[in-house]
């Protein structure tokens, strides 16, 4: 059994350039000529989708927002994603491994509070006319092809991140920086184990901190405990099987490793307010 909608890696959109940790091309490009992009999909790297014209509709596991120019989205690895666009869209679309950041930044990708892929509003809205100018420079060195290409390019990278999480801070300034490490940390090891580690013990273990400390930080940060988190991304994966393909529940539910069908509905509803079958047939409204 698999999921309906692809998961691509940055070679998919490669093909004839370079084989390297990151790709960049503008958006009007890709739609044209990457057909299908515009259906349901997810992929293994983080994206950073910036519009400068036009207007649509960006889904993002299951949130709907709407497109307008000087807005850059951020989205994680794993995450779905689908879009409607205007035919006059503009604008950039940039991946990169995260590898290739954290070989020099380290950590730093963890900290910035819009890669929180379930709990923050995964797009900014960028003023800054020198924001453009920034994209435009960073494409050129894109398709210049020039000596220590990799290294300017992740320069402008890190200048693009560091701006947009000082736009961030100036939107929401109350927000504390001090734990986004430990929080993105966490949400990363969901994303590889959530399917066979359900205690939070577990996760804090390999954290080298307490459970205690680390629903704590969970708390302080985003209002909820480690182990809502835990059951949100479960349910996320859920409602992402339950939309995008034509599993039975009782599939899904084997496929999320419950061995008792109706536990995982039991599951479900206490955590969504719907049963499975209530929520697919929302979505197919």
């Amino acid at each position: 059994m698999s999921t309906e909608f692809p998961t691509y890696d940055i070679k998919a959109f490669q093909r004839h350039e370079p084989d390297t940790p990151f790709y960049m091309t503008p958006l009007e490009k890709l739609v044209k000529e990457f057909k299908g992009i515009d259906k349901s999909h997810s992929h293994t790297f983080y994206l950073l989708m910036w519009i400068t014209q036009g207007s649509g509709k960006h889904t993002i596991d299951f949130r709907t927002y709407d497109v307008q120019p000087m807005q850059l989205y951020f989205l994680t690895p794993g995450q779905v994603h689908s879009w409607e666009l205007s035919a006059d869209i503009k604008g950039y679309n940039l991946f990169f491994e995260p590898t290739y950041f954290r070989a020099r930044f380290s950590n730093r990708l963890y900290q910035y509070p819009f890669f929180h892929s379930h709990q923050h509003r995964p797009l900014l809205e960028m003023k800054d006319t020198a924001f453009v100018t920034l994209y435009d420079l960073m494409y050129a060195e894109y398709t210049a092809q020039s000596v220590n290409r990799s290294e300017v390019f992740l320069s402008y990278l890190h200048i693009i991140l560091e701006k947009a999480n000082r736009t961030y801070q100036q939107e929401w300034p109350g927000e504390s920086t001090q734990y986004y490490n430990r929080i993105r940390q966490y949400e990363e090891l969901l994303e590889e184990q959530f399917l066979d580690v359900r205690e939070v013990k577990n996760y804090a273990e390999q954290l080298n901190i307490s459970p205690n400390h680390l629903n704590s930080i969970c708390k302080s940060l985003l209002g909820k405990t480690a182990s809502q988190l835990l059951y949100e991304r479960i349910c996320i994966e859920a409602q992402r099987l339950l939309t995008h393909t034509d599993l039975s529940v009782k599939e899904i539910g084997y496929l999320l490793h419950f061995e008792d069908p109706s536990y995982f509905v039991r599951f479900f509803r206490t955590h969504t307010g719907h049963t499975p079958l209530e929520f697919r047939e929302s979505q197919n409204h």
